[in-house]
């Protein structure tokens, strides 16, 4: 196996093919990590920051087999204690942080992965955020830390809503919304078309016609809402707005882009922007709604219609919410949960496990302090 931290960004162009077969054969599909998804994050978000970088795995020492790729960043701070700590990176439009591992070659993926940590990285302390607790990467993660005698904190994590494809739309909506619910989703719908023609459009995968709308509808909404009164909104910031448009037209590209669209009279009043991985699944990434029509649940609505539309019209098999733990809105409306995880490891330098049991006591204690 051969190891390579590649910090340029032309470097990592020229690796595209082989980093796009990799995407095919993953134990664990991440749509954030893949090529078209993870180049315009690093050369719009982390252009500046020389912290961050890719570690590759190679199968042959001619670099023409992929076999797992990590964007990581360095940190000289553990938990706040001093120490290098090395973690995967995630940027703030990242919700998922499973590095890309081929499902054949997933013991000696994480064996160059721990040599390397161990040998050249300096770290004390190795972090994975953001991970799936109960997927395919963390098994073949335990199972290596308990073979290898590394330590394995796993205490940190959380549930988020996932919607699993098994059924038919109508059959998932009646299922899991109670009678009462479901009549008064029929009646703010009945209260909007009151107030024009409403109207609903869908971006299948595969599908771009109209692309450039549907980029410039969903940022403008966006911005218009609380998030671009918070300054979170993807169009806020310069970098962020190319990231966004680069993102979509990429994904559009490849035909992984799915999009849902409310429009009352023409306008839009709700966007939905998903992403579907290179395998069988898919991630909703945003949704923007007009504030002017809070009172009618535009946001809700069309989220109904994505139940219907992923189920009916699609082959994916599931899509992650991405949402926040406890999400007031999609946790009512998807019954499946997704258990997710921040994984901290010991790296087999001299202090590392000491230092991880003794952040962990202090974390601990602290948290014990604080609920008494």
């Amino acid at each position: 196996m051969i190891t390579q931290l590649v910090t340029a960004r032309r470097e990592l162009r020229d690796i595209v093919p082989a980093w796009d077969a990799l995407t095919r054969e993953v134990l664990e599909p991440n749509v954030f990590y893949e090529s078209w998804a993870l180049l315009p994050a690093l050369e719009a978000l982390a252009a500046q920051d020389k912290h961050i970088a890719v570690l590759l795995v190679w199968a042959d020492a001619s670099h023409s087999h992929l076999i797992g790729l990590f964007p990581l960043v360095q940190e000289q701070s553990y938990q706040k204690f001093p120490a290098c700590h090395w973690l995967n990176w995630l940027h703030p439009h990242c919700p998922l942080g499973t590095p890309l591992v081929h499902k054949l070659h997933a013991a000696e993926v994480f064996q160059a992965l721990f040599a390397w940590l161990r040998d050249h990285s300096g770290a004390l302390a190795f972090s994975l955020n953001k991970v799936p607790a109960e997927g395919e990467f963390a098994r073949h993660l335990r199972l290596f830390t308990q073979q290898n005698g590394c330590l394995l904190n796993e205490r940190d994590t959380w549930e988020r809503a996932l919607l699993q494809a098994n059924t038919s739309g109508e059959e998932y909506v009646h299922g899991h919304q109670r009678k009462k619910k479901l009549k008064e989703y029929s009646r703010l719908r009945r209260r909007l078309e009151d107030l024009g023609e409403l109207e609903f459009q869908t971006l299948l995968p595969g599908q771009n016609h109209g692309l450039s709308d549907w980029i410039n509808d969903f940022l403008r909404l966006e911005e218009r809402g609380w998030k671009g009164k918070a300054l979170t909104a993807m169009s806020c910031h310069q970098d962020e707005r190319h990231f966004a448009e680069d993102l979509i037209r990429n994904a559009a590209e490849r035909g992984q882009l799915m999009m849902l669209k409310m429009l009352l009279d023409g306008k839009p009043i709700a966007i939905k922007l998903n992403l579907t991985s290179a395998t069988h699944g898919s991630y909703a990434l945003k949704i923007a709604y007009h504030e002017a029509y809070a009172a009618y649940s535009p946001g809700v609505l069309l989220e109904l219609e994505n139940i219907y539309c992923l189920l009916d019209n699609t082959p994916l098999e599931w899509m992650d919410s991405c949402a926040i733990p406890n999400h007031p809105m999609i946790d009512h409306l998807w019954a499946e949960r997704r258990k997710m995880a921040n994984f901290h490891l010991s790296t087999q330098r001299v202090l590392s496990k000491p230092l991880l049991h003794t952040m962990q006591l202090v974390k601990t204690a602290y948290q014990y302090y604080k609920g008494a």
